[in-house]
């Protein structure tokens, strides 16, 4: 496991002076290649390494508890020539961070994503298909001016700006491992549908992708189909959706023709016609949904793709382990300044990954699939283990130290997940009994 990624990856000598907490999931490789995209990255050696501060970025997720200043200190930069006595000032290290940029750390995520991806693990495929979801979340930034004016703010039914800016993520999530493959970050006011038409060129080949009905958009799913092979999708439609019905299937199943001629007004690409599958089914006793599909009937039975689609919750669940377990609910981002905002964020989605990885490394060893291993004690267990590893001067008991990580997940597995038979429902919310704080930046456009 990860004891031979870094017999084949460092030497002994190497390990001596670079082994801390990022090291063995992280190769120098990739942070090689990722470095080489910023253009502000110079070849004299500095006070603080652009490869040291990539893994600041990386661990200022992962010890959030902590400030970015203990961050540094904590990651092993008493290596060899760093003077600890630099990492206390501040500006040394936000002026560390803008040097480097936002896309080395993009990249590396893209390429550990890529890498961490082939772990292959227990009902790892749906019928051979790789199963993932597309779907978008928010993420609150500091209240500065800069952000405010990048990333927008939420609008209330009274027209006033949200307390906070407001970030858009949008994840492309395999949901049987929770490992996130890519990402598109933007202002609040992008749209999540723009964001998967910008992610539908990294679905690969082989795959069925689970959405809600947001994206149920005839541009996005045709080009799902068409730009690559066997790529398929399973989405919910609104009630009322017109089509006409070509042959059924079951009483629950049917293969149906849309008619695309209002959507080719504003885009010519698109066909005139549409032909789709079409399963109907009930949550408890009165709610029916309607779900749309371009997998097969010949293929692939209704009550299996009935089943597969209650996993398209798999990715709410992933990105409440980043909020609420890796962040401590702490919502805001601590960077005030805009490409410091993207930074920290694919090193949040990096830092996400790498507890991942380990789960799904365990994974394979205990027989199960990743999303039954406690996210959270992965957490704890991983970020204890690797100090240790960081910090040691008896190199020889790193291999087993790190086989332990594994052996110590397998006691965290989680009883199956019985799926609810009812659908979903919110109370009225309670009438608020104080008057609500407007953002300052409000108070002074009022």
């Amino acid at each position: 496991m990860l004891a031979q990624d870094l017999a084949t990856v460092f030497s002994e000598e190497h390990l001596h002076h670079n082994v801390n907490v990022f090291n063995a999931p992280l190769p120098s490789q990739w942070l090689e290649q990722a470095l080489s995209l910023s253009d502000n990255v110079t070849l004299r050696r500095r006070k603080l390494p652009p490869e040291q501060v990539l893994r600041v970025v990386v661990g200022m997720s992962l010890l959030r508890q902590e400030s970015i200043q203990e961050v540094a200190t904590r990651l092993a930069f008493n290596s060899a020539g760093l003077n600890n006595d630099l990492l206390v000032a501040r500006s040394s290290l936000s002026n560390a961070r803008q040097r480097l940029g936002f896309e080395p750390v993009k990249e590396l995520f893209e390429l550990s994503a890529r890498h961490w991806n082939k772990q292959t693990h227990v009902d790892d495929n749906w019928h051979g298909l790789q199963v993932l979801s597309i779907d978008g979340t928010t993420l609150r930034t500091e209240d500065t001016q800069e952000l405010r004016e990048h990333f927008g703010s939420v609008l209330n039914q009274s027209d006033a700006k949200s307390g906070y800016p407001v970030m858009q993520l949008t994840c492309l999530m395999n949901v049987r491992n929770h490992l996130i493959l890519h990402a598109q970050a933007s202002e609040y006011n992008e749209s999540e549908l723009s964001h998967a038409a910008k992610l539908q060129a990294s679905v690969p080949d082989n795959s069925v992708l689970l959405m809600d009905k947001l994206y149920h958009s005839a541009k996005l799913l045709i080009g799902i189909e068409n730009q690559g092979h066997r790529r398929f999708w399973v989405t919910p439609v609104r009630k009322d959706l017109k089509y006409t019905m070509k042959q059924k299937y079951a009483a629950n199943d049917a293969y149906v023709e849309r008619d695309l001629s209002s959507a080719r007004r504003k885009d010519k690409s698109l066909p005139k016609h549409w032909h789709m599958r079409l399963i109907t089914f009930k949550i408890g006793r009165n709610k029916e949904v309607k779900i749309a599909t371009n997998l097969p009937y010949e293929d692939y039975q209704a009550k299996d793709i009935i089943n597969l689609y209650k996993e398209r919750w798999e990715i709410e669940l992933g990105y409440r382990e980043v909020k609420v377990s890796m962040l401590q609910n702490a919502l805001t981002l601590r960077s005030k300044k805009k490409d410091l905002v993207y930074q920290e964020l694919f090193g949040m989605l990096i830092a996400y990954n790498l507890v991942r990885y380990e789960i799904a490394l365990t994974a394979v060893e205990a027989g199960v699939r990743p999303t039954r291993i406690s996210f959270t004690a992965a957490l704890r267990i991983v970020l204890y283990d690797y100090h240790i590893i960081a910090t040691t001067n008896s190199l020889h008991t790193i291999p087993a130290r790190m086989k332990d990580i594994t052996h110590v997940l397998k006691d965290f597995i989680l009883p199956k997940e019985k799926r609810r038979s009812n659908p979903r429902e919110k109370k009225i919310d309670v009438m608020r009994k104080y008057s609500t704080k407007k953002a300052e930046h409000t108070r002074k456009d009022a």
